[in-house]
Parts: structure tokens; C-alpha cells; sequence
């Protein structure tokens, strides 16, 4: 024959195995649950399969399990006599179903024989008493000794929901036969009784005790702690988004589940505590059913109004009771009215957790469906109808509805991660095509600017073109007609005219913004003419950054600048040599080009009212830049135009 627990837990273990086998780790989460939780209180009140259970008799190395007991009702505190009027009872004893007078104290006789000289294997330690459950306190005697008491008589404390356990002194137990003495004493809500007693050794008494104890009483503990935890979390994640109803359910819900559970293991309940235990129920109800309808995303006013109302009342007629004396029948009807509530609220709840199927409704479901049927029997245990030393589950059921939340949290968790991602895809998405209208816009706006700097230059050249060349040119054509032009005054006129052509042509050519391509294409067109004229040109530039600003109209007004320099000394210097130089002052911030000749000095009067020079320094100055005409001592003349290495904000030189 297989142990009990073998039968119990084989159904849960074939059906869990075949869910992880199809890959539905959902369900098999809450079979996994259910194999931990549900077969608990079973197991709880099990006695070990290898241990023999016995009425009485010999209790050396097996645990006595009394079914029976002698029984009587007295007022005294002390123990009744041998002949006082016993009476054979069955154990469990419960005073609601026997009826008993609730003003008296009640004394269970129990006897076993023993002889402890006699050494088994298993009798190594020491003897021990274990309870599942007594109503509400209770004295144990053996040999009309005193041993073990459940807890304070007056003021009581609370002992109806823990289970006893208690070591007997070696020294009490006699050879032969041994009388055990249990006075219990009923608490004030008019619940009595006393569950099996278990007599044996420790080491096979206490492992049943710690079962029970953490089923009956650290559970319960463990799910109230983190109870207070969610309720806060929820409320504090209702309080950053006051739009999420759910939360502030769930928060409200919890703190409920709390007060409802506090009682179920304090030994000094407060009285308002345990009057709030039952319309806490009532709440827990109503917030449960409201909870369950926003997680399925489903409303339901009426229903949900009405269960408001419902807990209210219940809440204001369990006061009132409380000062009329019919506290036990108000409570009594209401958890009646409760347990024919529950299988209505649970078909409303799983209708509508089944219109749309997902992963979490399912789990709700499974928790709609745990919490409602420990809800009835619950019910039914405080009745008594399901025998007295039964647990109550709704503790053990609400782990459950803390696995949906923490299910709803990743659901919101998950489902964010996959908005931010979807919002990051269509952001870039955004983001690239935002570029590509901007790169357009760019590409047309630099079109457009091409084009007008095109159009400005053509104006520009064309205007000075007729103004320059255009004008000279027709002058001559006058003076020609006239027949006042000399030969010699024509080759100059022509050779100017061609020069600047030239030059103009000059200013056109792409520099990539080097100086000295410039200069270069200069001392291409000049060089032969100044060696014609007996003028030697000495090439002394060093290498010079680039000049963002070397568009075409500056590069002309460069040019011209360094031929009106070139010019002069032609015309005026009487020059042999004419050395050309560029340098760099980075402190400064420009760049230097120098023109130096070995001719006749310059008169400064003739340099101050002469054209040629004023417009080489307006030139100088459209560029941001100045020019200087120095004599030198022992002859000559040094031209210094000194240009802007960068703009001074944009880094780009913008004509006037």
C-alpha cells in the first residue's frame, strides 16, 4: 500500500508533468501552487504512514492517538475526583454540536499504561503531547501534576487558532498506568472544543506539530507580511497614475486581507480587531469582485455599487450587535449570506474572465476559483459542519490574487517595454525621414545659394566688367576717333585692359581656399612683364592655412590689390627688384602678404590723394583687413596687405 501522501500528491504530479511537457508553463505554475497549498492542510492532520496508531495501551515506540476520552463539566479549578460522574466521549469534541453549557469548564480524562525501563530503538527522547486544536485555552495534568498551560486564563489570551504542543517531564510519567488531565476553558464568542490527542515520543510528535504549525499559523504570517507590502505598492503606484483604478482595488483589497488575517495568530487580540475580522470578509468580497471585473477590463456599476453597499451594511449591523448582545447570530448571517453569495459572484466572475483569454485572465480564474470554494469552506468550519480541528484556507488562497498582480505588473511591465520599443521604431523612423526632407531642404537651400551667388557674381563681374574694362575700352574708341591717341598710349591702354581680363579670369579659377594658388596664378600672368621691364621677382612665401573666404570677389579684390602694388612700383619706383612674402601671426589672428621693392620711396602726400592707394585699402576693408605702404631707409617701398586668418564668430569671413 502506497503512503497517504503518495495518493494525495500522484494527481497533481502527472498533471503537472504533463503541462511542462506541452510547454503551457502557466498552468503548470498553478499546479505547482496547488500541489504545494492544497494537500497542506490534509497533510497537516496526517499521522505518519509507518507509525501505528493505537487507542491505548503500551506507548513506548509508537504515537497513541486517544479517540476517546472521559468526560466532565465543573466550575471548580481544581481536579475532579476518581468518582466524580465521567463520562465517554469521542474525540474531536465540539461543544457546539454536543450542546454543552458554555458557563462551566470542561475536563478530559485520558489514561496509558507505560513502562519506560524497558529500551526500544526508537524511544531515545522525551515523551510529548500534541494538540491540532483547542478552543480556547486549556491546563494539562498528568498524575494530578500540572505541566503545561496553553496561555493566560484572565484577561484570555488567544489559543484557537494554534496548535499545542508540549514536552512532559521524564520525571511525571510512572511504571504502569498514567492519568492525563486537560481543563479546558471556552472563550467569550461561545466557541469550545478539543481536537485528538496525540501522546509518543518527541522526535515522532513534533515533526506532525511544525506541519500544522506552519500551515496553521507561520503561513498565514508570511502572506500577511507581504500583503502590507503590495497594499503599499499598490498604493503608492496608484498615487504616480491615479488613472490606474486597479491598483488602488488591489491596495484596498490587501490592507482588508490584513486586517482579516491579524486574528488568526495573535494570542492578545484587540477587541475592535476582532470585531472588524467580520466585515472585513465583507470587503474583502466586494473588493476582490471589483478587483477581479477591472483586471478582466470589464464594468459592472450595478454589481459593483451594490457589493459596496452590501459590505457597508453588513459592517453597520455587526456595530449595532455588538451593543444589543447578538453579535454571534448577526455574524452568523452574515457569513451565510456570504457563503450563498460566493457561488453567484464566482459564475459572474468567470464569465467574464473567459469573453477574452489571455494568460493572466486564466490565472485569475484559477484564484477566483481557489478563493471562493476556501471562502465556503471556511464558512463551513466556523460552523463546524466539516468536523472541528479543520483548517482555514482563505489565508492559504491569497497568495493566489498576489501571483495575478505580480502577472499584471509584468503584463503593464512587458507591454511598456514593447510600446518604448514600437515608440523607438517609429521614432527613428520619424527621426530618418525627418533627415532625408532636412538633407532635401539643405540640398535645395544650397542649390538656391549656389544659384544666387552664381547670379551676384555674374552681376558683379558683369558690372565690372562695363565699368573697368568696358568703360577703358570705349574712351579709347573716342580718343582713336579723334586721332589724339598715340601709338604708345594704346599699347598701354590695350596691355591694362588685358591685364585686367586676365586678372578677372584669374579670380575665377578654383582655389580650394589656398592663398597661394592665388598668388601663384598672379605670378604667372605678371612675372614676364616685370622681367621685360628689367624687374627681377624674388618668391619668398612660406605655407599658409586656408582661407574659408576666398570666394571670387575676394580673391579679385586680392589680386588687384597686389597688381595696383606692383603697378605703382612699375610706374613710379624705378625699381630692379621686387620680393614677394606671406607669414602667419596666429596671436593676432591674420595672415600677411608683403610686397617689397628696392625703387624710389613713395611721396606720402601723392599716396594720400592718389586713387590706386584709396582703393586698395577699401578693398583691404571689405575683407575686414587693412593694407600699409611703408618707405624703407636707403630706398623702397614695402606693401603690407594683412588679412583676417578666420572670422572672428563664424570662423567665416562675410563681405560687407
Amino acid at each position: 500500500m502506497k503512503p497517504t501522501a503518495w495518493v494525495l500528491f500522484a494527481p497533481f504530479k502527472r498533471a503537472l508533468n504533463l503541462a511542462c511537457q506541452s510547454g503551457h508553463w502557466l498552468p503548470a505554475g498553478c499546479l505547482a501552487f496547488a500541489c504545494v497549498f492544497v494537500p497542506a492542510p490534509a497533510l497537516a492532520s496526517i499521522t505518519p504512514d509507518l507509525v501505528p496508531i493505537v487507542n491505548a495501551g503500551l506507548a513506548t515506540d509508537r504515537i497513541t492517538t486517544f479517540v476517546h476520552a472521559q468526560f466532565l463539566q465543573s466550575t471548580s479549578l481544581s481536579p475532579p475526583p476518581e468518582n466524580a460522574a465521567w463520562e465517554m466521549i469521542d474525540l474531536p469534541d465540539s461543544w457546539r454540536q454536543q450542546k454543552r453549557d458554555w458557563e462551566k469548564f470542561g475536563w478530559y480524562r485520558l489514561t496509558f499504561n507505560d513502562r519506560p525501563s524497558m529500551p526500544t530503538d526508537t524511544n531515545s527522547g522525551q515523551r510529548a503531547i500534541y494538540i491540532s486544536r483547542v478552543t480556547n485555552n486549556i491546563e494539562i495534568y498528568l498524575n494530578k501534576q500540572s505541566f503545561a498551560v496553553s496561555g493566560r486564563f484572565q484577561p484570555p489570551q488567544e489559543s484557537w487558532n494554534l496548535a499545542q504542543y508540549y514536552l512532559i517531564p521524564s520525571s511525571m510519567i510512572r511504571d504502569g498506568r498514567n492519568e492525563i488531565l486537560i481543563r479546558l476553558h471556552p472563550d467569550s464568542y461561545s466557541r469550545a472544543g478539543i481536537a485528538n490527542v496525540l501522546l509518543g515520543p518527541s522526535e515522532l510528535i513534533e515533526p506532525q506539530y511544525l506541519r500544522r504549525h506552519f500551515v496553521q499559523t507561520t503561513a498565514p504570517q508570511l502572506i500577511t507580511g507581504v500583503m502590507v507590502v503590495m497594499a503599499v505598492l499598490s498604493f503608492a503606484l496608484w498615487l504616480r497614475r491615479r488613472s490606474e483604478t486597479i491598483f488602488l482595488l488591489f491596495g484596498l483589497m490587501a490592507t482588508v486581507a490584513v486586517v482579516r488575517l491579524f486574528h488568526h495568530y495573535l494570542r492578545e487580540t484587540p477587541i475592535w480587531l476582532g470585531v472588524m475580522a467580520v466585515p472585513a470578509m465583507c470587503w474583502l468580497t466586494a473588493f476582490q469582485v471589483n478587483f477581479s471585473l477591472h483586471y478582466a477590463k470589464r464594468s459592472m456599476p450595478r454589481l459593483e455599487r451594490g457589493l459596496i453597499i452590501f459590505a457597508t451594511v453588513s459592517s453597520l449591523l455587526l456595530f449595532i450587535s455588538i451593543f444589543g448582545g447578538f453579535f454571534g447570530l448577526a455574524t452568523t448571517i452574515i457569513y451565510g449570506l456570504l457563503a450563498l453569495l460566493t457561488p453567484v459572484l464566482t459564475a459572474i466572475l468567470i464569465y467574464q474572465l473567459t469573453r477574452t483569454i489571455t494568460p493572466g485572465n486564466i490565472l485569475m480564474i484559477v484564484a477566483v476559483l481557489l478563493t471562493s470554494g476556501f471562502g465556503v469552506h471556511d464558512f463551513l468550519n466556523y460552523r463546524e459542519l466539516l468536523g472541528y480541528d479543520r483548517l482555514y484556507l482563505i489565508p492559504l488562497g491569497l497568495p493566489l490574487l498576489l501571483v495575478a498582480v505580480a502577472a499584471l505588473l509584468v503584463r503593464r511591465f512587458v507591454d511598456t517595454l514593447d510600446s518604448y520599443e514600437s515608440l523607438n521604431v517609429g521614432l527613428a523612423s520619424r527621426i530618418t525621414d525627418r533627415e532625408r526632407d532636412l538633407e532635401a531642404s539643405f540640398a535645395r537651400e544650397r542649390l538656391l545659394d549656389q544659384q544666387r551667388s552664381t547670379a551676384e557674381e555674374r552681376q558683379k563681374l558683369m558690372r565690372d566688367m562695363h565699368d573697368g574694362i568696358g568703360s577703358q575700352l570705349m574712351s579709347t574708341l573716342a580718343l582713336m576717333k579723334r586721332g589724339t591717341l598715340s601709338r604708345e598710349a594704346l599699347e598701354g591702354i590695350i596691355t591694362d585692359c588685358i591685364d585686367e581680363l586676365k586678372l578677372t579670369i584669374d579670380s575665377l579659377e578654383p582655389v580650394e581656399r589656398d592663398l597661394l594658388v592665388v598668388l601663384g596664378n598672379l605670378r604667372y600672368r605678371l612675372e614676364p612683364r616685370l622681367n621685360a621691364a628689367g624687374i627681377s621677382l624674388q618668391w619668398a612665401v612660406n605655407d599658409l592655412p586656408p582661407l574659408d573666404y576666398l570666394e571670387p570677389e575676394n580673391v579679385r579684390s586680392i589680386l588687384r590689390i597686389i597688381q595696383e602694388a606692383f603697378t605703382n612700383t612699375l610706374k613710379h619706383g624705378n625699381a630692379t627688384r621686387i620680393t614677394l612674402s606671406t607669414g602667419v601671426d596666429h596671436a593676432a589672428n591674420r595672415v600677411l602678404v608683403r610686397v617689397t621693392d628696392d625703387g624710389q620711396s613713395f611721396d606720402q602726400e601723392k599716396i594720400r590723394g592718389g586713387r590706386g592707394v584709396a582703393n586698395m585699402k577699401v578693398r583691404a576693408e571689405n575683407m575686414r583687413g587693412s593694407v600699409e605702404i611703408i618707405p624703407l631707409k636707403g630706398g623702397g617701398t614695402c606693401v603690407n596687405l594683412l588679412l583676417p586668418l578666420t572670422a572672428p564668430s563664424t570662423g567665416r569671413l562675410i563681405p560687407k
